[in-house]
């Protein structure tokens, strides 16, 4: 479904979300920040920062243009918005499992506790860490996902993205001139490096968001160098994480529309008359959108909780499908498909004032 600003405000009211990665996972923490604060889209120029000492009000904690600006294993940002209902947190990461991550878990054992944790590493992972990059790779998404059992609140949604396509000619970001020749082979790596993750993830109970599969036929919303994408692929990625927010909290949901590339511009642009149930809303429920109905609902509110977006090719139109479910509780936004082959600093503790 698609979310407005007031939607996303009333979702995580009152929330601690943690974003964690790389570049890509930069640009979901501030599309998140952008609808906190309003109906638009980042700019080029947005997604293409980095370090930046402010952006919409939020705060540079760490790292970014307060330390040593570089391209290197060794870079490290910390940003922070806050308003008196909302905190989002964000932390550059180049690996998934490092001292760096204990010193990012130490932190989040301090008050306040995360309700949300989105993750993802892999590119720097694979590349950028020697000829062993692989198997330690594979050991570390081990060490990360039983530490996150042990040392991250009950409560606290985990949720890993799976990495998205890359170009075959990929160019820039982590890709620095030693390893281009990796770049050939490196997508069908990533293939398989998602498969792994989220093996290891939901033999540890966590939820998965596989947006490799939902992305996979919008490679044209890739930007120039093959690896980052536009501000709408961004706006998509975040509605796909909001969507499975509220399953995961089983949050009832009237949906404006399915969420499409071709017609997501103009629908974030429109303004609707919105009708909330007061009744709803004093038993601290949840609802999203207007009393409008399309081909694709009801006329009634419905309980999407344990349902997810389907898209039939042949009729050229969207179904509701069960969500995957794992016996071992972790949650999968659709049914994988991977090849069942083998998948073949230094730093000061944080200290918030909130």
């Amino acid at each position: 479904m698609a979310f407005l600003s007031e939607d996303v405000r009333k979702l995580l009211h009152n929330r601690f979300i943690v974003v964690i990665g790389d570049s890509i996972q930069r640009g979901i923490y501030k599309d998140i920040v952008l609808l906190l604060n309003g109906n638009r889209y980042l700019t080029e120029q947005e997604l293409k920062n980095k370090g930046e000492y402010n952006f919409l009000n939020d705060e540079l904690i760490e790292g970014g243009r307060k330390g040593e600006m570089c391209n290197g294993i060794n870079y490290t940002e910390v940003r922070q918005y806050q308003t008196d209902n909302h905190l989002v947190r964000f932390y550059f990461i180049t690996r998934c499992y490092s001292n760096y991550l204990e010193s990012i878990l130490s932190d989040l054992q301090k008050d306040p506790l995360p309700d949300i944790l989105i993750i993802n590493s892999c590119l720097w992972d694979i590349t950028r860490y020697g000829r062993d990059a692989i198997n330690e790779y594979k050991d570390n998404l081990e060490k990360v996902f039983q530490r996150f059992a042990e040392c991250l609140p009950k409560h606290c949604l985990v949720l890993w993205n799976t990495t998205l396509p890359i170009s075959p000619s990929a160019r820039g970001g982590f890709l620095v001139p030693e390893i281009e020749f990796m770049t050939s082979t490196l997508r069908l790596d990533i293939i398989e490096a998602n498969y792994f993750a989220q093996s290891i993830a939901m033999k540890h109970g966590h939820d998965v968001l596989d947006l490799h599969f939902y992305l996979r036929h919008h490679l044209h919303r890739r930007v120039r160098d093959g690896i980052h994408w536009d501000m709408l692929a961004h706006r998509y990625i975040t509605n796909l994480i909001l969507t499975h927010i509220c399953s995961a909290w089983h949050l009832p949901m009237q949906s404006r529309r399915p969420v499409l590339f071709e017609d997501l511009r103009s629908f974030i642009d429109t303004k609707r008359e919105r009708h909330p149930s007061p009744k709803k809303q004093n038993h601290g429920y949840f609802q999203f959108g207007s009393s409008e109905t399309n081909n694709f609902h009801s006329s009634s509110a419905r309980k999407m909780s344990h349902l997810e977006p389907h898209y039939d090719l042949n009729m050229g139109s969207y179904t509701w499908q069960p969500y995957s479910q794992d016996p071992r509780g972790g949650r999968v936004m659709r049914e994988h498909h991977y090849r069942h082959q083998p998948y073949r600093h230094r730093h000061n503790s944080h200290y918030y004032n909130y």
